[in-house]
């Protein structure tokens, strides 16, 4: 973070606390890591979203540290902190919008919306108050006395923090400055959240910190005063001797990161030398260090994966060059993985749409992305490598972010499916051909059952006239002809509605329906048949009017095919139940009968034309009842379901949206 303060004069009130501010050196290097675990902390510690450090200069809040909020800059006008340095102690505000000092701060109208603030002032020893520890939260909260003293002593942490960096860049100006405040000296290191030891010339262990103590797992009555080599005998010949005493013969600061294999723990280490000794601070960082080489595993596994994936990937960055190809699309774009990196995306080949015209550059899948920062999937084209071969892909693409949210990359898998292209085409052209002969048949149909009508009706109506005059011998073949005449009527016009709707000669007209007075009058029709057969027709239908958009017509022979069919094959005694029921977006029709169910190998020609399960070889139809009323369903958007148990029953139950 790159901050100055800015000019000011002696007269100036700030003047005195600016000057102490700039000696912390803190807004051009702040120790981050130790703020950032104090925010992580605090948070943990009052249960708040957010923790910050902030610093307050002549113009600006500086945020060092932040958990639960990226740290930045902000106006000092619109601070909340900037208030709080006005005071000694604890600045609470419990709910800003009910704060007439902050009701309208645009942190509060506006991201993060802060509505619970509690900041304590960061006071260097010489009184002056430079920042503060925040907490916020984005819900009024209270703040309790005993709050406000913890807050007020991790404020004194950070601050202790500050000191000691600075204490101990100066350790070696003034051995009587370090006896003056030697006292205050331990309290800072016993707060510090770093291990920290120092040793003198000699080697001799002089101060173990509490921290230190932990890690080290030993007290430190056992090492103070004696030499660190004797104490810890595995670092001798180490990297840490050697750091040590370079640290100590060049009188310079040594930073490094070793395995200590007595403890099993990695160290990140930091000597300090001053004059007649060396401080030395150090944290265990094994679970950075294990997360760093679980990265790598992965990032090896990612690029092994991307080499060996039968797709074919590519990652073009911002500026519009290949900065990967793995070796699948060298195969597909006709070059080797080292030659296409480095390469413009443009001069791999050409590309155009499966049925089109070559596209220029601007207009190709890349370009598109970075325009609109969507990503693309499945989108085929015609690509024409380099040597003149083409070839038929399949395009996924996704862009990848920087930490501006702008584009850097976008990574494409592409996939060769000049063979599919190939067989969709094939598979169109027999399409088209079958349903030209579909066509075809349903015109041939029409035509047949249109001349097979006209005598069809000639016969019936002979058959009638002849029941009425013919002897009583002859009744029974009369009735035979009628029977038969009709049947054949009712086989030749349902033949002809199934051509009608595979030919797609048939479309719904939607309109207001009360499907409940549907249900109602389709059971009256039927119930004398059910008496005739000794069927009981019941109907369950809900009280509200259950109204629908659909093709009155349609519905008619949908409900007049399933109960006609439930009657079929349900034998005297037995029972057909019609309901109707809604929700909010569908309404249902079943159709439910006692008959003696249907055998589940025949279930999936159910819906076939002409087909007819073995317990309907002995009843009278046509195979084509059902057929129809599922696609007379389905062209209102419906659909059709079956349940069925052998010698229970069967449920038909039909769906449509409302």
């Amino acid at each position: 973070m790159e901050a100055s303060l800015p000019d000011f004069r002696p007269s100036d009130p700030e003047a005195p606390r600016l000057r102490t501010l700039e000696r912390y050196d803190v807004l051009e290097a702040p120790p981050t890591d130790a703020f950032d675990r104090i925010t992580r902390l605090a948070t943990r510690l009052f249960g708040v979203p957010i923790a910050m450090i902030n610093f307050i200069d002549q113009e600006h809040q500086w945020c060092l540290s932040a958990h639960g909020l990226a740290p930045g800059r902000a106006d000092r006008e619109v601070s909340f902190c900037a208030r709080a340095i006005q005071q000694r102690d604890v600045m609470v505000v419990p709910d800003a919008r009910e704060d007439p000092r902050f009701a309208d701060n645009p942190f509060v109208t506006g991201e993060p919306h802060i509505r619970f603030y509690a900041g304590a002032p960061l006071t260097a020893p010489n009184g002056y108050r430079l920042g503060t520890l925040c907490l916020i939260d984005d819900a009024p909260r209270s703040f309790s006395d005993e709050d406000r003293d913890t807050l007020t002593d991790l404020a004194g942490v950070v601050m202790d923090e500050l000191t000691l960096r600075h204490y101990a860049s100066d350790l070696d100006a003034s051995r009587q400055a370090h006896r003056e405040t030697s006292e205050q000296r331990r309290r800072i290191l016993e707060s510090i959240t770093d291990a920290f030891m120092a040793l003198d010339e000699d080697w001799t262990l002089t101060y173990v910190n509490a921290q230190a103590e932990a890690l080290l797992e030993r007290p430190r009555e056992e090492l103070v005063g004696r030499c660190v080599w004797d104490e810890f005998p595995d670092a001798v010949g180490s990297t840490f001797q050697d750091k040590y005493e370079t640290a100590v013969e060049e009188a310079r600061t040594v930073e490094f990161l070793e395995y200590y294999s007595p403890l099993d723990r990695w160290l990140d280490v930091k000597a300090f030398p001053f004059e007649g000794g060396l401080s030395v601070y150090f944290d265990d960082v094994t679970d950075r260090v294990e997360a760093e080489e679980n990265l790598r595993r992965e990032r090896d596994l990612t690029e092994a994966i991307l080499d060996t994936s039968v797709a074919a990937l590519v990652i073009v960055d911002a500026d519009g060059h290949i900065s990967f190809a793995n070796e699948r699309a060298g195969e597909i774009l006709g070059d080797t993985p080292d030659a296409l990196t480095g390469m413009r995306y443009a001069d791999t080949g050409t590309l155009a749409p499966l049925d089109g015209t070559e596209l220029p550059p601007d207009e190709w899948p890349f370009r598109r992305i970075l325009d609109t920062r969507r990503p693309l999937s499945d989108e085929r084209y015609v690509f024409r490598r380099p040597d003149g071969e083409t070839r038929s892909l399949s395009v996924n693409a996704a862009p990848l972010y920087d930490a501006n949210d702008d584009i850097r990359q976008i990574v494409f898998s592409i996939e060769d499916i000049t063979d599919q292209v190939q067989y969709e085409r094939e598979l169109k052209a027999a399409k088209e051909e079958a349903e030209r002969a579909n066509q075809l048949k349903a015109a041939f149909l029409a035509n047949v059952t249109h001349d097979l009508r006209t005598p069809l009706s000639s016969i019936i109506g002979s058959a009638e006239m002849l029941a009425q005059s013919a002897p009583a011998e002859c009744q029974d073949s009369v009735d035979r002809i009628e029977r038969g005449s009709r049947r054949l009527r009712d086989t030749i016009n349902s033949v002809l509605d199934l051509s009608k709707l595979e030919a797609g000669a048939v479309a719904p007209a939607p309109t207001p329906v009360d499907v409940a007075d549907e249900v109602l009058g389709t059971a009256e029709l039927f119930r004398p048949q059910a008496r005739e057969q000794d069927v009981t027709l019941t109907t369950e239908v809900a009280d509200d009017a259950l109204r629908a958009e659909l093709d009155p017509t349609m519905l008619h022979r949908i409900t007049d095919n399933l109960v006609g069919n439930a009657l079929k094959f349900t034998d005297a005694g037995g029972t057909v139940t019609l309901r109707a029921y809604a929700d909010d977006a569908t309404i249902t029709i079943e159709v439910n009968d006692t008959g003696p169910g249907i055998d589940a190998d025949f279930l999936p020609q159910l819906f076939e034309s002409f087909s007819r399960g073995d317990n309907a070889r002995e009843r009278e139809g046509t195979g084509l009842g059902l057929p129809i009323a599922k696609r007379l369903t389905e062209l209102m958007g419906g659909t059709i379901a079956v349940d069925t148990e052998q010698g229970v029953g069967t449920t038909f139950a039909v769906q449509f949206p409302r």
